[in-house]
């Protein structure tokens, strides 16, 4: 089989998030299981490369204007997997719809009618996210709508994959994205705004695609129940089927204790608890949080006051007595920065940087004992496990991917509703273990370091669909 693997961000070339992580490490698995595989996401202006070859060129009918698109070629780093880049001035910045429903219709253009030009043909379309979501829609009306007698055979075999990581963000826009792209309104699922009629990329992904399935089982359980929008559930009460979860791994040769350079002393199961007392000191000193024989929490990611608990850990912060200090990592909107920046000045024990740091990342997961991941909803997440794999105990909110990956008591901790009254009882038990059952929490800190969250197992479940899917 072969499949194209299409998304807007690669870990080592251009990553915003996790979705950079899963365009990487996936495709090696998937490689690395006899998949012949390839990846094709928008070449822009701030794309880390230097080896990198002009493999073609393609013209293109889009807004009324006939455009120019430059193929590039090079591979995912540290493997062979090969990446496409396209460069058009539209994909320049990452920034709004029209970008991307350029790079949508670039992609099902040649696979329609040049494959050759991306190193087709291909059996699947791998999509990922709103920013791709347009294209199994461009494949599969492309033999409608008037555009028979142009399209090849290859479109009425065309089998495509929606992977949705986070339905938060589903690129919206209005209409007049259906006539930019050469396609009467129509095809598209409109809805009234006060603006006019606007349309959501990935809804129309979740009308189009063969087969949605996004990285969780339990997220997928919350998208069945309309937990996270009613629209996306009656799209799937109409298309009779269900979304597939398949939970998300990690790296396990890029996350490794034994060998991260940015860890300043490397360690294994028997050494753990030795190693980890010692980072965690040189990460207090350089932190600024006193030198203390108290559990030390961290948080890493985002800033997103809409998913991420923020709010919560804000609140437990001004309420509980100083028995724990806090290191948050992390970049955002003013209104929030402001307000942890308030909270370090205010509170000793609480340590808060502004910035993307990935070497302080690094030495926050291995040098906390906890980290915080209490999120209002949580798609998958790869900071628990992450954690787990240098150690360190995650107390995460039941949700998601947070649910399918973390037992209480065992080798994390976990609470159940989204109060803040919740996880300030969480962290107290969470202290109290610390100080009074020290070989409880050894014990837990040895069993999530043993948890394989690596892509080997979650790669094989991705085969069984694809074969699945080609019948």
């Amino acid at each position: 089989m072969k499949v194209l693997f299409v998304t807007s961000e690669i870990a080592g070339l251009y990553k915003r998030g996790g979705l950079g992580d899963v365009s990487h490490s996936l495709p090696v698995a998937l490689h690395g299981r006899g998949v012949d595989i390839s990846v094709v996401m928008p070449y822009f202006e701030k794309t880390k490369i230097h080896n990198v070859i002009c493999v073609g060129q393609m013209a293109l009918d889009y807004d009324r204007r006939r455009e120019l698109l430059f193929i590039f070629q090079t591979v995912l780093p540290g493997s062979r997997v090969p990446v496409f880049l396209l460069r058009h001035p539209l994909l320049d910045l990452y920034d709004g719809p029209e970008g991307f429903a350029f790079f949508s219709k670039a992609v099902a253009q040649i696979y329609l009618y040049s494959q050759g030009l991306l190193g087709g043909p291909y059996d699947i379309l791998h999509c990922n996210d709103w920013h791709t979501a347009l294209v199994p829609l461009l494949v599969g009306e492309s033999s409608h709508l008037g555009y028979r007698e142009r399209a090849t055979i290859q479109s009425s075999r065309a089998k495509t994959i929606l992977t949705v990581h986070n339905l938060l963000y589903q690129g919206e826009s209005g209409i007049n994205v259906a006539l930019k792209l050469g396609f009467p309104k129509s095809v598209f699922h409109a809805f009234e705004t006060k603006l006019g009629p606007a349309v959501r990329f990935l809804q129309e992904g979740f009308e189009y695609a063969d087969v949605v399935t996004t990285v969780s089982p339990t997220y997928a359980k919350e998208i069945s129940r309309g937990i996270h929008g009613k629209r996306v559930r009656e799209v799937f009460v109409k298309r009779k089927d269900k979304i597939l979860g398949i939970l998300n791994g990690i790296d396990t040769t890029v996350w490794d204790p034994k060998t991260d350079a940015a860890v300043p002393v490397h360690y294994a199961l028997r050494s753990v608890h030795t190693a980890k007392q010692e980072i965690c000191r040189r990460l207090r000193r350089s932190l600024r949080l006193p030198e203390i024989g108290v559990p030390l929490f961290g948080f890493v990611g985002r800033l997103e006051t809409r998913q991420k608990g923020l709010d919560l850990i804000a609140a437990a912060i001004k309420t509980l007595p100083p028995t724990y200090q806090v290191a948050i990592l992390g970049t955002g909107k003013k209104s929030i920065v402001t307000q942890f920046t308030n909270l370090a000045n205010r509170f000793e024990h609480v340590s808060f940087t502004h910035t993307f740091d990935e070497r302080l990342a690094r030495r926050i997961y291995a040098g906390s004992d906890v980290m915080l991941v209490p999120s209002k909803f949580e798609p998958c997440g790869l900071t628990q496990m992450i954690a787990m794999r240098y150690g360190t105990l995650p107390l995460v909110r039941k949700t998601g991917g947070l649910a399918d990956s973390v037992r209480d008591g065992l080798d994390g901790y976990v609470f159940d509703r989204y109060t803040r009254s919740a996880l300030i009882l969480k962290m107290q038990e969470v202290i109290a273990t610390y100080h009074a059952n020290p070989e409880k929490w050894k014990a837990m800190m040895i069993r999530a370091m043993k948890k394989d969250f690596s892509w080997k197992t979650q790669a094989g479940k991705y085969i069984d669909l694809y074969k699945k899917l080609l019948g």
